[in-house]
């Protein structure tokens, strides 16, 4: 296995900032473990032992890791003859291709570009593999691959998830984030979260992934400098010790001196 390349820039990617700790140590491992292309089986078993084999990982850990990364647009899913592989997004721009046979087949050979594991497909009851168009529903969704599902219809506000559906923020949430994060704004934070969401639906995040997502959003908020713009209070010189006197100073010095004079 030939030596993988790491760049600086990874400290100040945005996507590599999404990631949790173990979302990111398994993107490592994955660079390590790719063949030459980039691609890897995609089985979480097969993942857990190749990349962790000194560690006690479970496979829900790693299926939540491949959904991040993938939501991160770090690595693409897709499925030849039914098999997982996966393909690291950029190899070719950061890693040395060498002419060699690839162990594993290519996305243009793919049967199906899954992006996603079937699991969270299911999670909407709108998997692509298993769907039948001829089955009658008695409640047809004119946009099938809409789930709303996860919408919270008591929610202040909802962000878009990166599968269609929207993921409501309540007033609970709000009130914590606002003991946790007391330089912030949170309502107009989350709706900054809910535009750049807007704009960016590439870049929108699985459900297991938003809440990561908008707490790493008021951490970084919380960390930013923060000025005081209420208007300074004028400072009142005025010595309220001593009482006003109206005497003149030149009348009461003149009158000092004939005083003294007289006495002579």
């Amino acid at each position: 296995m030939p030596n993988r390349i790491l760049k600086e820039s990874i400290c100040t990617s945005d996507s590599i900032d999404m990631l949790s700790p173990f979302e990111e140590t398994m993107f490592y491992r994955l660079i390590v473990n790719c063949d030459d292309y980039g691609r890897m089986d995609a089985r979480p078993k097969i993942l857990a032992a190749k990349l962790f084999p000194l560690k006690d990982i479970r496979v829900k850990q790693i299926e939540d890791a491949l959904r991040a990364l993938t939501s991160a647009e770090l690595v693409r899913l897709y499925k030849v003859n039914g098999k997982p592989f996966l393909q690291m997004n950029t190899w070719d721009r950061h890693q040395r291709v060498r002419n060699s046979v690839p162990k594993y087949p290519s996305p243009e050979q793919a049967d199906d570009d899954c992006g996603e594991l079937p699991r969270v497909a299911a999670t909407c009851r709108e998997s692509r593999l298993e769907s039948n168009p001829i089955q009658s529903n008695p409640n047809p969704n004119p946009n099938p691959y809409l789930c709303t599902e996860q919408t919270d219809v008591g929610s202040v506000l909802n962000l878009p998830l990166n599968d269609g559906t929207m993921f409501g923020i309540t007033q609970d949430q709000v009130d914590k984030w606002a003991g946790l994060y007391p330089a912030v704004d949170i309502m107009q934070e989350l709706r900054n979260m809910q535009g750049w969401l807007d704009s960016n639906p590439k870049k929108r995040k699985t459900k297991n992934g938003i809440l990561r997502f908008v707490t790493g959003w008021l951490s970084r908020a919380q960390d930013k400098p923060h000025f005081d713009r209420q208007p300074h209070k004028k400072v009142d010189t005025k010595f309220h010790n001593f009482e006003q006197r109206d005497d003149d100073l030149d009348d009461y010095a003149f009158k000092k001196m004939m005083s003294e004079l007289g006495e002579a």
